[in-house]
């Protein structure tokens, strides 16, 4: 047993022990190459991977838990990943003739299992060693020789692949100084990592330097903002800045272990990127993915937390403990929910049946990250004094969070308050998409076109087209304006295949007192069209799993409390619904609806203002929905009918100008104003007087006076 544990480390061997229990199933060996064996399908990309994962995943177990057993099938999933490599003898499961390796994206399997080759070292015979050379100096001599150097915020977007392709480069030449390419891949290496984690101010950076060299010197590209915002994918990308840390964990610990220098540039910029990671953190440990995700929630971004949890604490300084506790509990919920020595079997269902290969890859990152953190424990004790980081210093001020935040390409405005938290995001991964949460639940986050209404056409999948959105960070708050396209794609039409629909025109506020949140929306059809349902507000409330299937909804006039915790209401226009879906309707974005719609990840009750699930025609200009909602944390049914009392419209002698005003929590009155229209507008609004809006915005105003009258 290993000469030092921890309670952490001891939780992630108990589920490590199980789960390596009942993977059987997914492993197989060769009929021609017994002394092989892989886990998962076997084929290339992403079944090569799968397979690294699970080897590092039962490298870990094995060396920790002196297990004989699993040593041998470590050993042999190991094999059939070096032999099966360009430089091997074997090939993967797609065909005789074929072999992985060479690619952009090749040696992120290799950086995600190093921490098991790293935990069997000792245990590999001559000929392991000499295989794992070959396909790391060939990796190295490939990224060298063809692979570009790249960098963009919008496109392309590579700081995840540049960094893991740095990684590589960089420990092979540490690993085989004898290489006659070794200075090279450092060079080449160094590079990489530099244009990974980038940003625009490090081109003219002449101040800080790297092996000789000024950062604008080496500077190719920014993959970040200024503000650290990332466009991964499409969108304002939460989970892939935490794959960033994650990869900069990997090479961290290793050359750690080994006594070898690390580079200044495995840190570049990440104590600021760190401090944004930590932003959107619950005290759970759960991410809060403020501009959402295109895939399973709460699996790949949201495991690989785990390594760069560990990364934050040795390399920065942090205090990780609450966070990795926190979503250990959370893992256990599941495994135990499973009950078949699975991570996600029962929510992952649809993979099981229609995808394996999809299914041990989510199955495998688990292990994989959880292995990770109990092998780097067991290696350096604990993570509590940062060491090992050569001439490196975190800046301490970046173990702050942000109270508040945003980025005007994606439209991306969040705060953190003590008892709220509130975003919204116009490039998000299903866009746009808002929150408005108590801080302490993370149970109750999702954010498919979360508080912003749906609309679905005649086709088989369906999207939003932003048109145009603005807004401006308050003391305490934001506001944003904009308007986005309803499209639908896959028309049962021969000479139709996709059409837009209604035109939204949406304003949204989180107020300054710390707990409301308003949003104001219309909705009207751009042309004569068939409307198959309507969904207006769209207030996501997750009832899974993760919340023990249990929900507290109580209904009022015009307001529903959520577990007593926070209550919606319901301004002007439709009263307030609670709609259940029949099944697990949060899946992958792209295509999900055709044939899976309810064979998703995550249960989702909806709570609607407008709702409409009878097809229908609009004639073109027709309001489709027409509402304003508040949403209010520490608001429970008890308190509802008082908060509700306090809430006022203005009736505006304007087209399309909308005007509520609400009773913060702070006991200010404020007014919230949209001009919806084509045209500027000027009112005069109770307690403010006279205000002008351009067309298509929306503002925020006060009522500053000292008699402040409900």
């Amino acid at each position: 047993m290993p000469f030092f544990q921890d309670s952490i480390q001891n939780e992630y061997l108990s589920l490590l022990r199980q789960w390596a229990k009942g993977i059987q199933p997914y492993i197989f060996t060769p009929a021609d190459r017994p002394d092989l064996s892989y886990y998962g399908d076997g084929t290339n990309g992403w079944g090569v991977q799968t397979n690294q994962k699970a080897f590092a995943a039962l490298a870990v177990l094995a060396k920790l838990d002196c297990d004989e057993g699993l040593h041998k099938i470590a050993l042999a999933l190991l094999r059939y990943s070096l032999e099966s490599h360009i430089t091997g003898s074997y090939h993967v499961t797609d065909g005789e003739n074929v072999r992985w390796g060479h690619t952009w994206i090749s040696v992120l399997g290799i950086e995600r299992m190093i921490h098991g080759i790293d935990a069997l070292w000792e245990d590999l015979s001559q000929e392991d060693l000499g295989k794992l050379r070959e396909v790391l100096i060939s990796e190295s001599q490939w990224l060298y020789g063809h692979h570009p150097l790249q960098a963009d915020p919008v496109f392309p977007n590579v700081p995840e692949s540049n960094y893991w392709n740095g990684a590589v480069m960089i420990r092979t030449a540490f690993m085989y100084p004898d290489c006659p390419m070794a200075a090279q891949f450092l060079e080449r290496g160094t590079a990489f990592l530099l244009n990974a984690v980038s940003v625009p101010s490090d081109q003219d950076d002449i101040t800080r330097l790297y092996a000789g060299k000024s950062l604008a010197d080496w500077h190719v590209g920014a993959n970040f903002f200024e503000s650290m915002a990332l466009n991964h994918h499409g969108y304002m990308n939460v989970g892939y800045m935490v794959i960033c840390v994650s990869n900069a964990a990997m090479l961290h610990f290793s050359l750690r272990k080994w006594g070898l220098p690390v580079p200044p540039a495995v840190y570049h910029n990440m104590d600021r990127l760190w401090q944004l990671i930590k932003t959107c953190l619950y005290d759970d440990g759960r991410l809060l993915r403020t501009g959402g995700d295109t895939r399973v929630r709460y699996c790949y971004c949201q495991d690989y937390l785990i390594p760069a949890l560990n990364f934050a604490a040795d390399a920065l300084g942090e205090d990780i403990d609450q966070w990795e506790r926190g979503w250990i509990s959370t893992l256990k919920k599941e495994f135990m929910y499973n009950n078949d020595r699975s991570f996600l079997s029962k929510r992952c269902e649809l993979f099981v049946e229609k995808s394996p290969l999809y299914y041990t890859r989510l199955e495998s990152d688990r292990a994989c990250c959880i292995a990770f953190s109990a092998y780097w424990r067991y290696v350096f004790h604990n993570f509590k004094v940062p060491a090992g980081t050569g001439t490196y210093a975190a800046n301490k001020d970046f173990l702050t969070p942000l109270p508040q935040w945003n980025d005007p390409y994606h439209g991306a405005y969040f705060v953190r308050d003590r008892r709220r938290f509130a975003s919204f995001v116009w490039l998000a991964a299903e866009r746009p998409t808002g929150l408005c949460l108590p801080p302490d639940d993370s149970s109750l986050a999702e954010w498919q076109h979360n508080m912003t209404s749906v609309v679905y056409g005649d086709g088989i999948t369906h999207d939003n087209v932003v048109i145009s959105h603005g807004g401006h960070m308050l003391s305490g708050g934001f506001v944003t304006y904009g308007r986005y396209l309803a499209h639908t794609k896959g028309l049962l039409a021969e000479q139709l295949d996709e059409e837009d629909t209604v035109q939204v025109r949406l304003a949204f506020a989180a107020l300054p007192d710390g707990h409301t949140v308003v949003t104001l929306q219309y909705a009207d059809a751009i042309k004569t069209c068939h409307i198959s349902e309507v969904y207006g507000l769209h207030l996501l409330v997750p009832n899974d799993v993760f919340n023990d299937f249990t929900r507290l909804y109580t209904e009022g006039d015009r307001w529903i409390s959520i577990d007593d915790r926070y209550t919606a209401f319901s301004l002007y226009g439709d009263p307030l619904t609670l709609h259940r879906q029949e099944g697990r309707q949060i899946g992958l974005t792209h295509g999900w609806s055709n044939g899976y719609r309810y064979r998703g990840f995550l249960h989702c009750d909806e709570i609607c203002s407008t709702k409409v699930t009878a097809p229908r025609f609009y004639e073109k200009a027709a309001p489709v929905f027409d509402f304003g909602c508040a949403v209010v944390t520490d608001v429970n049914a008890a308190k509802a009918d008082a908060v509700r009392a306090q809430f006022r419209t203005l009736d505006v002698d304007l087209p399309l100008v909308r005007a509520v005003r609400v009773i913060g929590l702070n006991n200010r009155s404020y007014w919230f104003v949209a001009n919806f229209s084509d045209a500027a507008a000027l009112l005069d609004l109770p307690e403010i007087g006279p205000v002008c809006l351009d067309a298509g915005t929306a503002e925020v105003f006060e009522d500053r006076s000292d008699n402040q009258k409900s």
